[in-house]
């Protein structure tokens, strides 16, 4: 026949063998009814099997898609029963185990050389341990907002560029290995060969870095008692599933259009991929709700996955296939229908490329009747395979967890008593006034561990020692709230997830009985999902006017290495230090 785009003469079928495009000649640019990678599929169908292993054969994509689903239901499984252990190396292992499958099942391990993709997976894991450590550095920080302050305050244009500096460098750092094999190991050049890469490398940051970032859970035991269950499904949700789907996908786009060698491809790749982390920080800068911030992930990564399919589809549909000199036939791996080897299968439209050049060459060599040569792992083995690596991967979180729990220690008072994990009142240091008057405060001053910022209403003081924090003393006009109301009223504006621990008896502030309250907060983003900050807050009020003393921190269990020598409930360095100065509170005596 001859076709309508292209006006050539091809063999008869449904698709044009040299174009693409299908007999009615509504070929596009695109082509986005037909997807250039599956038969049957639109581009704009975020299908993940077909996004993320365009070169399996049709057979092997069934049992593929069927391991994804295993490791969603394993990870849901282990999130509804709060075993974090196996959550957290299922979780960040079980997408890898897969990818390594579809290289061998795809025989893209014959086209790539070993060293390649080695490099490129080291690579990748290194700078995803390293980004892990600098940004698990300063976790704290960012989400310590002022409590003093109104939430739009919060968000001016050096809070949101602090909060967007986390997924961008993110997104950067993952996208390097593939950058430098592009440029010092040139071989064969075919756009899925950058796919290959740079999901590999994505795949391998994203892996290191949750495992890095989630270390410090397995030293808390097997189980996470303490974490609500919807709080534990959401973060499973985001950090196990969404954000390495969407590395993968983002990743692999870029490799495309890096092997593709078209300049505006690469630069609208590169501002998709900033782009969708971007909208993961803003995401993470304005707190909204567990399930909304759960949807927008799930959205993201339903983008990152359309943006990936359309990225494959304009480079199978414009690169040339070196076609041997002489016709050869083959089969079609995603129809099974022997057919002329050119750029497309005119049986189903799928491109030849879409298939790694070991499996076509194979094809092209092989009769008919010795097709048992080709490749061909069954559903039972490749579903095992999966299973056996989930299971070791999940006992291995579990042994992990075991050996770095430390024991409970066992305390005998006396004499085991610990010291005082308060010191005496202190009036040495320097004494904050506010700006109106109302009240003062004594504050750590030079040459100590803490960063002091002077506002209208209050000090904020950022730990630079240990395990980092932040402290506020702030005061602000009661108008007839107790000291309860107003703890709860802040916590609500800007930690409405956190989680009571419990409230502290007796609690004073400038020696005037109040309300405190110990409470966690689990950040449920990208970059300290399942990170336990723990927030102490107490209040006082005297003259219709309260004021406020809070430390925000990482939990680290008081034992007797760690903290006053004695159990604690609050479990927070940062505690130790604020008992020096909440009680050196003063209210402005009234006058008249």
């Amino acid at each position: 026949m001859v076709c309508r785009a292209c006006e050539t003469e091809v063999p008869d079928g449904d698709f044009c063998g040299r174009c693409g495009a299908s007999r009615d000649g509504a070929r596009g640019r695109l082509r986005l009814r037909a997807y250039a990678a599956a038969p049957n599929e639109h581009t704009l169908l975020p299908s993940i099997a077909s996004s993320l292993f365009p070169q399996l054969p049709r057979r092997a994509r069934t049992p593929f898609r069927i391991g994804l689903i295993l490791l969603f239901i394993a990870v849901t499984a282990f999130a509804a029963l709060r075993w974090q252990a196996p959550l957290v190396t299922v979780g960040a292992l079980g997408l890898p185990i897969l990818f390594l499958m579809y290289l061998r099942e795809s025989e893209i391990d014959d086209d790539q050389p070993r060293s390649t993709l080695w490099v490129t997976a080291v690579m990748g894991g290194a700078l995803g341990v390293a980004w892990s450590y600098e940004a698990d550095s300063i976790v704290v920080d960012a989400y310590a907002l002022a409590l003093s302050q109104e939430y739009d305050d919060a968000s001016s244009v050096s809070d949101i560029l602090f909060v967007l500096a986390f997924p961008l460098s993110f997104a950067v750092l993952m996208l390097i290995p593939e950058v430098v094999i592009r440029l010092v190991r040139p071989g064969i050049r075919e756009s899925l060969d950058g796919f290959v890469l740079g999901a590999l490398s994505a795949i391998s940051f994203t892996a290191a870095s949750t495992l890095t970032q989630l270390a410090p859970s397995f030293s808390t035991g097997v189980t996470a008692g303490d974490v609500s269950i919807d709080t534990f499904l959401v973060q499973a949700g985001i950090q196990v599933v969404a954000v390495p789907l969407t590395s993968a996908a983002l990743g692999g786009l870029v490799g495309v259009t890096l092997w593709f060698r078209r300049r505006l491809s690469m630069a609208v790749s590169v501002l998709v991929t900033l782009g969708l982390y971007a909208l993961m920080g803003v995401m993470d800068l304005y707190g909204f709700a567990l399930l909304v911030q759960l949807a927008g992930y799930l959205l993201i990564t339903a983008l990152a996955l359309i943006a990936l399919r359309i990225g494959i589809q304009a480079a199978l549909m414009d690169e040339e296939l070196d076609l041997p000199d002489t016709t050869e036939t083959l089969t079609c791996p995603q129809c099974d229908e022997v057919v002329p080897e050119m750029a497309f299968c005119p049986n189903c439209g799928v491109a030849a490329r879409a298939s790694s050049r070991s499996s076509r060459a194979k094809r092209r060599t092989i009769p008919d009747d010795d097709t048992d040569r080709i490749r061909h792992t069954p559903y039972s083995r490749l579903l095992l395979v999966l299973s056996v690596g989930a299971v070791v991967t999940a006992a291995g979180g579990v042994v992990v967890a075991i050996w770095a729990t430390p024991d409970l220690p066992s305390y005998q008072c006396p004499p085991d008593c610990g010291r005082p994990p308060i010191a005496a009142p202190i009036e040495s240091y320097p004494r904050y006034v506010s700006s109106d008057g109302a009240f003062s405060v004594q504050y750590p001053g030079p040459g100590t561990a803490y960063e002091a910022t002077m506002e209208p209403d209050g000090v904020s003081l950022k730990f630079t020692g240990g395990d980092t924090g932040t402290m506020e003393f702030f005061g602000a006009p009661a108008d007839g709230k107790t000291p309860k109301e107003i703890v709860e009223y802040l916590i609500s504006q800007k930690f409405p997830d956190a989680t009571t621990d419990y409230e502290i008896p007796n609690a004073m502030v400038g020696y005037e009985p109040g309300y405190g309250v110990v409470v966690d907060v689990y950040p449920n983003d990208a970059r300290s999902a399942f990170t336990r900050t723990r927030l102490l807050i107490m209040a006082s009020v005297k003259y219709d006017y309260a004021l406020i003393a809070a430390a925000i921190g990482p939990y680290h269990e008081f034992t007797r290495e760690f903290g006053p020598g004695h159990p604690s409930g609050v479990n927070l360095q940062l505690a130790m230090d604020m008992g020096k100065y909440v009680n050196s509170f003063r209210w402005r005596e009234p006058t008249g």
